[in-house]
């Protein structure tokens, strides 16, 4: 086999290096132990700005800002005493000058070797002007960006403080609207029922006379107007205390048939003429473990509801049963329907579907009923459609002590 071989000669050595010294991308320079330049490439030469041969000879301070040329020769002086390969200038932002005085950064790397019994030192310089820039300019994005963030921080702390303040403003108007609703509670319910005590007395006195007729009726539509009033008032304090976090459950035991009955003869005289309200309850097992007023309220407000969207001579059936742990409670009417586009606000705050305009009413009683559901662990639906009456189906479990069960059980 034949010997393998450098296909650069020994003798060839010295012209390649001098051929990768001239052509080195990088600047290149040698000095002496005097700190004399004694060697340097082209592109040395073309860093600083100097014609050929014009640095040869040269102390290397030449290269360096004036400002700081006196320390460099100690530094120098100390590199020559203890030299080593390393970068220069670490920790520090170091800079050359050119012929024409301006100045540019640098990253400078040291080397040393001897030749004929003295001591020379290799520098490799490098322009890094472009990486400054990059750096500063990173620099600069990232102090923009830090100033940014305490600008948003700022804006954020004052809108946290603005946000606080407008909720406690808004704590103090719940306050105060509660200390309202107590208010007008007392002071209202104290009238209304002198008035309603008030027509009764007349009602009685007027019994059997010649006026009994025509003051029977407006005893009746006086009657029928405070309930209405009464009503109201109710329906504001109910929600207020729901969304205040002051409604509690407080369940005990009691007969879903006997609450339903005594709720039905309450609500019979704001029937309309002809409006029967029938009750019908399936099944052997009537007892409940729950809240027994909240329940009346659901009870009696779809009720109410049925006989005021109904005409007269309609029927409103209330059906109740209990199956699988829970209570069904329906309550159907054959009155004006709620239209379709109207269905999914029912339940909210306010809200009246657009063909009840001509009835009165505050557009809370569904969404208190829904509150109230939700207090008891109960839901309720619907089914309707317009001119065809509605029917509202309540569930809720029979023993509010024990976790609901997740199948309803429907009526038949």
């Amino acid at each position: 086999m034949s010997e393998l071989k450098s296909p650069i000669r020994s003798a060839e050595v010295s012209t390649v290096c001098e051929l990768l010294f001239r052509t080195a991308a990088e600047g290149l320079v040698v000095v002496d132990a005097t700190g004399l330049i004694v060697l340097l490439n082209p592109r040395m030469e073309e860093l600083f700005g100097y014609a050929l041969d014009e640095l040869e000879g040269r102390p290397i301070e030449v290269l360096i800002p004036e400002a700081v040329r006196n320390r460099h020769q100690a530094q120098r002086q100390h590199y020559q005493d203890q030299p080593a390969k390393r970068p220069m200038g670490i920790g520090r932002e170091l800079f050359g000058r050119r012929k024409d005085g301006s100045v540019f950064p640098v990253e400078v790397s040291l080397n040393h070797f001897e030749l004929g019994g003295q001591r020379y030192v290799m520098g490799l310089v490098s322009n890094v002007t472009l990486r400054k820039q990059a750096e500063d300019e990173l620099h600069r994005v990232n102090a923009e960006l830090e100033q940014r963030v305490a600008e948003r921080t700022r804006e954020l702390e004052r809108a946290t403080e603005s946000v606080n303040e407008a909720l406690e403003k808004e704590r103090e108007l719940n306050a105060l609207k509660s200390r309202f609703l107590s208010m007008a509670s007392h002071e209202f319910r104290t009238p209304l029922g002198t008035i309603l005590s008030s027509v009764d007395l007349i009602g009685k006195h007027t019994a059997g006379s010649a006026v009994d007729e025509r003051v029977g009726r407006h005893v009746s539509k006086i009657r029928s107007k405070v309930r209405e009033l009464t009503g109201i008032l109710n329906d504001f304090l109910s929600l207020d205390k729901l969304e205040q976090g002051q409604a509690s459950v407080h369940p005990s035991g009691f007969d879903i048939v006997h609450l339903s009955i005594d709720l039905l003869e309450e609500l019979r005289p704001l029937a309309r003429p002809g409006q029967e309200l029938d009750y019908d309850h399936a099944g052997e097992e009537r007892h409940l473990f729950q809240d027994r007023q909240m329940l009346a309220n659901v009870i009696s407000n779809l009720v109410n509801n049925a006989i005021k969207y109904s005409p007269q001579d309609s029927p409103i059936h209330v059906r109740t049963r209990i199956a699988d742990g829970l209570l069904h409670l329906e309550v159907a009417d054959q009155g004006m329907g709620i239209p379709d586009e109207d269905q999914e606000h029912l339940f909210e705050r306010f809200f009246r579907a657009g063909n009840v305009v001509n009835v009165q009413g505050t557009g809370l009683g569904l969404n208190i009923v829904r509150k109230y559901l939700e207090l008891m662990h109960g839901d309720i639906g619907f089914r309707s459609k317009v001119g065809e009456g509605t029917t509202f189906t309540v569930t809720l479990p029979v023993n509010l002590d024990v976790p609901p069960p997740t199948k309803d059980a429907p009526f038949p």
